[in-house]
């Protein structure tokens, strides 16, 4: 019997659903300008006309958050997307032809795990800094060349099992092409694995690009950030911790969202490929 997602699935679907909305429409939403200041409110903690507080210089945290969602939601779902297309059709190749073809992309994919992810991201800043939509560029293509390997190894060991199942094998005997083999009786398997852990990996993505803007080096300002908001506000931890704290959480939550519907995602399809 196949399990049930339960509420807190749900739940964590919501929650996600509303803040991708609210990043998305952010610009026709009745917040507050992130950019503007308001007179004798600086580092004034929650109200009701400033739900998340004020920073140092009087700006609403509340609209600065939903505008620094935009960035991390932009990044780590493009920079995912990217790589589960580049990273699943590698796995399922080198899955799918055991041979030379395989072991070749194999040791390329476990050569580039051993890319330092700070350095390669500090190089390419290095020769690529500039504007705040370059740098986004930037961040975007480091995130897709560091998850295509974790990507391709997961779709490879799904292809692995799948493809010497009795009905590939029937498709194989029948004079169907590899590529038809691989699109139409393959990939609908292996799909469910590298859907639910791209979701991990795009959570692992938002911490990166968090930890990237928290050392000053994500997308420059005005545009905020979850992680230059928990930098900016570190300074006033015992003053006013909700400058750092509120981004923080919200950056927390969603992470713990994502991880947690990935989880459930593939615990979901389990039986099912258990059972064929």
């Amino acid at each position: 019997m196949r399990k049930r997602l339960g509420f807190f699935f749900w739940l964590a679907v919501v929650y996600l659903v509303v803040l991708a909305v609210a990043a998305v429409f952010a610009d026709v939403l009745p917040i507050k300008d992130p950019a503007e200041t308001f007179p004798g409110t600086s580092k004034q903690g929650p109200s009701l006309s400033h739900w998340f507080g004020n920073d140092g210089v009087g700006r609403d945290v509340f609209s600065r958050v939903i505008y620094g969602a935009q960035v991390s939601l932009v990044i780590s779902t493009v920079g995912t997307l990217l790589a589960l297309i580049i990273g699943g059709l590698l796995g399922m190749v080198s899955g799918y032809y055991s041979s030379r073809v395989d072991r070749w992309l194999t040791a390329t994919l476990n050569a580039s795990l051993v890319i330092p992810p700070l350095i390669l991201f500090l190089a390419l800043v290095l020769f690529l800094d500039g504007e705040a939509k370059r740098r986004i560029f930037i961040l975007v293509f480091t995130f897709v060349l560091l998850s295509i390997a974790p990507i391709a190894r997961v779709v490879r060991a799904a292809t692995l099992s799948w493809a010497g199942q009795d009905f590939v094998l029937a498709a194989r005997t029948l004079g169907a092409r590899d590529g038809r083999v691989l699109f139409r009786e393959i990939l609908p398997n292996v799909a469910p694995s590298f859907v639910s852990y791209s979701l991990i990996i795009m959570a692992g993505l938002i911490v990166v690009e968090g930890s990237v803007a928290f050392l000053g080096l994500s997308v420059p300002p005005p545009t905020p950030t979850w992680g230059d908001m928990i930098n900016k506000g570190r300074t006033n931890l015992d003053v006013a911790a909700h400058i750092s704290l509120m981004p923080a959480i919200v950056m927390f939550v969603t992470v713990l969202a994502l991880n947690f519907v990935g989880d459930k995602l593939q615990q979901y399809f389990e039986p099912r490929e258990s059972v064929l």
